[in-house]
């Protein structure tokens, strides 16, 4: 067995002996809020004798203490791993004087690139945003880049990718249609609750789709009196 701070580490009963077992220490410990300060003691070892996915968590742990500097030679290493190219997309994306990293939109769009080719929603929510700001250079407008990447988004069912769709089909395309199905589609995601702008998508979807409803009753309605008296019929009474 190992020690750490007086408590006693095995894998299935035994020491472990492996980068593999030190590295499934080192990930229970994280998981644990009880042993969490002795994941990177564990993770380290298990780096050192070469264990990619030890030193992509080491650079997860460093990057979400804030710690960006020693973070940043583990993400680089950590090849494959969208979210460690998203955290490199974010840091040139903002630029960190602490790591050394100028802020630069180019970078950060082909690490988010990266990312999102490897499946990371919040790359694809990331670089849409970059379109609609208008920081990247684009082959089409870039409402039809954004929406691209916030529909590949709202596809792996992230809530904000939903929304954000939503939002430029009614905004920029004024197509009440298709803005009505994703804003439905967030309303009714379990996980959009748990977001962190949960509240906001939910209050703002459904008074979209309020509107969207109002309206489209509306325009049947005119249909309605469009049909039964046309407006090349109508005295000034009407």
């Amino acid at each position: 067995m190992v020690q750490w701070q007086g408590t006693n580490f095995t894998v299935d009963g035994h020491e472990p002996t492996s980068a593999e077992e030190y590295y499934r220490i080192g990930l229970h410990c994280w998981d644990s809020a009880e042993h969490r300060d002795a994941a990177t003691a564990f993770l380290e070892t298990a780096a050192a004798n070469g264990h990619g996915a030890a030193v992509e968590l080491l650079g997860h742990i460093d990057y979400v203490r804030g710690h960006y500097a020693s973070a940043l030679p583990r993400l680089r290493q950590s090849t494959g791993s969208p979210r460690a190219a998203y955290y490199l997309a974010s840091l040139y994306h903002q630029g960190c004087p602490q790591a050394g990293v100028p802020q630069s939109f180019d970078e950060a769009a082909r690490w988010y690139r990266s990312s999102a080719e490897l499946g990371e929603p919040e790359a694809m929510l990331a670089l849409g945003d970059l379109y609609l700001e208008r920081l990247l250079p684009v082959a089409r407008t870039p409402a039809e880049h954004a929406l691209e990447y916030f529909l590949a988004a709202a596809a792996r069912n992230h809530p904000y990718g939903q929304y954000r769709a939503a939002e430029v089909y009614r905004t920029l395309y004024q197509d009440a249609q298709r803005a009505a199905a994703l804003y439905q589609a967030c309303v009714d995601n379990p996980m959009t609750v748990r977001h962190s702008l949960g509240s906001m998508m939910m209050l703002q979807s459904q008074a979209h789709l309020r509107e969207i409803s109002a309206n489209s009753a509306a325009g049947l309605l005119r249909q309605r009196r469009d049909s039964v008296n046309p407006p090349h019929q109508r005295d000034d009474f009407y």
